[in-house]
């Protein structure tokens, strides 16, 4: 199975309805889409995940004539649930896509190192099936292509690239607190409960934590929880054991 990874944007047509609002409100950044679903009155709902002043977003939100009902999530996870009338260009968007063979890939990761409003997604399914579903996209759409080639499983995000022994092992560390700071539970005593060796559970857990740091630089939406703890290239200046925390709790938002 192939897949191909692009970039569209769009500077002075509007696909979005909230994009006056996202550009009125530089301090409310929206970062994904989780996932959008149409509705029979021709309406949308989508669930989108932000950071920012929450304040901020309800003002845009209320302003806003084409958002019908919105609720933001009580946590920390910063989303957003937006029930909206559509766009054309938006319309003509999503058929370009859904009507053709292939599948989208959620979540959807806004764009923000350019001065164009934009998304980077990504389609998976046959090479002739993708070439003609971006060729469908409206003409307002610039299409900049960032890689295409095989589905690799480390492309669907951090977590999916682990075997579910390593997800296993994971999920007990998290439990443990091994990977809080400071550390609740040692190698050790994590060895002592998976029933292994020390020396086993210390390759095991290195082998793990080079998948999920490896298959975030793949995922594009994990790129933000890179920079983040970046100082000069991709990978200097990482702290492994936060990166990888945070890499599993938003992997749990899925």
């Amino acid at each position: 199975m192939r897949y191909t990874t692009v970039i569209i944007s769009w500077e002075t047509a509007r696909l979005h309805p909230l994009d006056r609002a996202i550009a009125a409100a530089p301090e409310v950044q929206f970062e994904a889409v989780h996932y959008v679903n149409p509705v029979g009155d021709g309406t949308y709902v989508e669930l989108t995940q932000f950071h920012g002043e929450t304040a901020t977003l309800v003002e845009q939100l209320e302003d806003a004539s084409d958002v019908l009902d919105y609720k933001l999530s009580e946590d920390e996870n910063g989303l957003v649930y937006v029930h909206f009338e559509s766009t054309p260009l938006f319309d003509a968007f999503l058929k370009s896509i859904f009507e053709h063979t292939v599948v989208l890939r959620w979540p959807v990761q806004f764009v923000t190192e350019s001065a164009s409003r934009g998304v980077q997604i990504t389609l998976m399914g046959p090479e002739g099936a993708l070439s003609d579903a971006l060729d469908a996209l409206p003409d307002e759409i610039d299409v900049s292509l960032v890689r295409t080639g095989e589905y690799d499983k480390a492309l669907a995000g951090p977590m999916q690239a682990l075997s579910q022994k390593q997800r296993d092992l994971l999920n007990e560390a998290l439990r443990a607190g091994y990977y809080e700071v400071p550390r609740e539970t040692t190698q050790k005593e994590l060895a002592e409960t998976m029933g292994v060796t020390n020396a086993t559970i210390s390759n095991r857990l290195r082998r793990l934590e080079s998948t999920l740091v490896k298959s975030a630089t793949l995922h594009q939406t994990t790129r933000s929880c890179i920079k983040k703890n970046t100082s000069s290239g991709p990978m200097s200046g990482l702290s492994l054991r936060p990166l990888t925390a945070r890499l599993v709790k938003y992997a749990e938002l899925f």
